[in-house]
This record gives structure tokens, C-alpha cells and sequence, in this order.
């Protein structure tokens, strides 16, 4: 079976900077997706429920098939995304 990558290949190997992208664009998608939910409870519950939410078991959902290097990028990416939004959120708290 060929395994098609959703990620431009340059040698066999995805590019970087495309897995990044994919992984601020999915990290986003959730986030809003999320909002909704957040808008009705304290910034304080929210950085809560965020810090609970398992978004490697997400990335490695979402991108299954793919090579065991890029899921580990876009995870890496996507839980310093979610680093910082937590920080920007204590931030309101504090």
C-alpha cells in the first residue's frame, strides 16, 4: 500500500516548514472550536480545561500515517502553542 504524505516532500522528507503551518492551523482550529465553550466560563476554569485537553493524542490522531518525526514536530509545535496561550490567559488571571 502507498502511503501518500499530506505534506510537500522535498527527497522523501516533508518540509519542515509545511508541518509547522499544519500544526498552527490545526492548533487554531481547535482553539476555536473551543471558544465556544470557554465563552461562559472564568478565564481561571478555562486555562483548566485547556491544560487537561491531550493535544499529542490529537496531533497523532489527526495525523496518523504520517512519519513518526513529523507527528513529534507538530506536537512539539502545537503544545508551545498551547504554552503560550495558557501563559496569555494566567496573565488576565494574575
Amino acid at each position: 500500500m502507498i502511503n501518500l504524505s499530506r505534506f510537500t516532500c522535498v527527497d522523501g522528507v516533508p518540509v519542515e516548514e509545511d508541518v509547522l503551518n499544519w500544526a498552527e492551523g490545526y492548533f487554531y482550529t481547535l482553539m476555536n472550536i473551543f471558544s465556544a465553550f470557554f465563552t461562559r466560563v472564568e478565564v481561571g476554569e478555562t486555562v483548566e480545561r485547556i491544560s487537561i485537553i491531550p493535544f499529542d493524542e490529537l496531533v497523532r490522531e489527526e495525523l496518523e500515517g504520517e512519519s513518526p518525526e513529523v507527528i513529534q514536530k507538530a506536537i512539539v509545535r502545537v503544545q508551545e502553542l498551547v504554552a503560550m496561550e495558557l501563559e496569555v490567559m494566567q496573565a488576565y488571571i494574575d
